[in-house]
């Protein structure tokens, strides 16, 4: 019979380790930083009528964060009243060892301020985005009842309420609540997802300056300019047979933002699609030979994007005014991350859905003018 590693043990050994190995350390980093550790405990959230078979108890694992406490030395940073950035590891048991086995992520977050700033206790809206590995996948032999997981490698989000509390100068309770998510955005098939609903609770060790000396500088005024921009994107899809072919996906999205402040932007836009998959249904319907025309999908959008420093996390929601296949509907949405890597140079990586059904990943770039 399948028998879970310990990981509370594993966990407890490698926090006391780290906390040996920086206390006895000859030269103390000049930089503040925390190393955390956290138990979970929660649920699987049944989303379809198909994954209720897949839930057999209660998920329960452990998570080891590196921490870096920004402290206003740049202007974002006093923005979003000093955030804190990391990189966790996660393990979860997810109570069924032979369909779905266990989930291993690897991810950076950041964690933004919602109270004010004050040294004893902080809430924190934390978010990330990283990869988790499931150690079981749909196989059509070995695992074909695990219609929620068609891959070993997926995309990984994590949403968490987290609050903590300063027990010492050293030592800090962290507590929260959290949505996880874990899907491959139907690169690979069967995809419905699963989505993890857990509590949290562990201890944080600070290292370096233990007291966090904020800088507070007068925040220069910002131009409220429209921001127009153009992306180029592409992705990898499957259809609902699983094993079946990978199609390509292009597109092309025209965007105007008005900055609204620091921290957010305001707009919609324009954009054109192409999906080879979209002409394999096409094709399948056997209606009559589609041209490009036939498979072409036009649409309109508003959009929102939070914004930090070079970072940005858009909200797209948007109606096709131009698509003759029936398909996925005519709303699409879409979430995701930007990054500018220059002035005018924006990298993209975003999530087309429709409503709640992931259509595939968008990979691109772009230039902002």
């Amino acid at each position: 019979m399948y028998k879970p590693i310990n990981f509370f043990k594993v966990l407890t050994i490698l926090i006391l380790l780290v906390i040996s190995t920086f206390s006895n350390a000859q030269n103390v980093p000049s930089h503040d930083f925390l190393i955390s550790g956290q138990s979970h405990f929660g649920y699987i959230i049944s989303h379809r009528n198909n994954m209720a078979n897949l839930i057999k108890g209660h998920i329960y694992g452990g998570e080891l964060n590196y921490i870096f406490r920004t402290e206003g030395c740049k202007t974002w940073e006093q923005i979003h009243k000093y955030p804190e950035i990391g990189v966790g590891f996660l393990h979860l048991y997810l109570a069924n060892p032979q369909q779905l086995g266990n989930l291993e992520a690897l991810y950076p977050y950041t964690n933004i301020r919602l109270n004010k700033l004050n040294r004893k206790a902080s809430l924190y809206l934390r978010m990330g985005l990283g990869l988790a590995y499931l150690t079981k996948a749909f196989d059509r032999i070995e695992n074909h009842q695990n219609g929620a997981i068609g891959s070993h490698f997926n995309a990984f989000i994590n949403l968490r309420l987290n609050s903590d509390v300063m027990l010492s100068k050293s030592w800090r309770l962290d507590s929260g609540v959290g949505l996880t998510h874990a899907s491959n955005a139907a690169m690979k098939t069967p995809n419905l997802g699963l989505n993890m609903v857990t509590i949290n609770l562990g201890l944080s060790y600070a290292f370096g300056n233990k007291i966090c000396t904020f800088k507070k500088d007068s925040i220069p005024p910002l131009k409220k300019i429209w921001q127009p921009s153009v992306i180029g994107v592409f992705g990898i899809k499957q259809l609902e047979n699983p094993g079946g072919p990978e199609y390509l996906a292009y597109g092309l999205q025209a965007n105007v933002y008005r900055i609204l402040n620091y921290k957010n932007k305001l707009g919609g836009g324009i954009e054109m699609a192409y999906n080879n998959a979209t002409k394999q249904v096409w094709i399948n319907d056997s209606v009559k030979n589609a041209g490009a025309s036939d498979i072409i999908q036009a649409g309109a959008k508003i959009s929102y994007s939070f914004n930090m420093n070079r970072l940005s996390l858009p909200i797209d929601f948007g109606v096709y005014f131009y698509k003759k296949q029936a398909y996925n509907g005519i709303f699409f949405h879409r979430i995701g991350l930007r990054y500018l890597i220059t002035k005018h140079i924006v990298a993209n990586l975003t999530l087309l859905t429709h409503w709640a059904k992931a259509d595939y990943f968008e990979w691109g770039v772009g230039y902002q003018f």
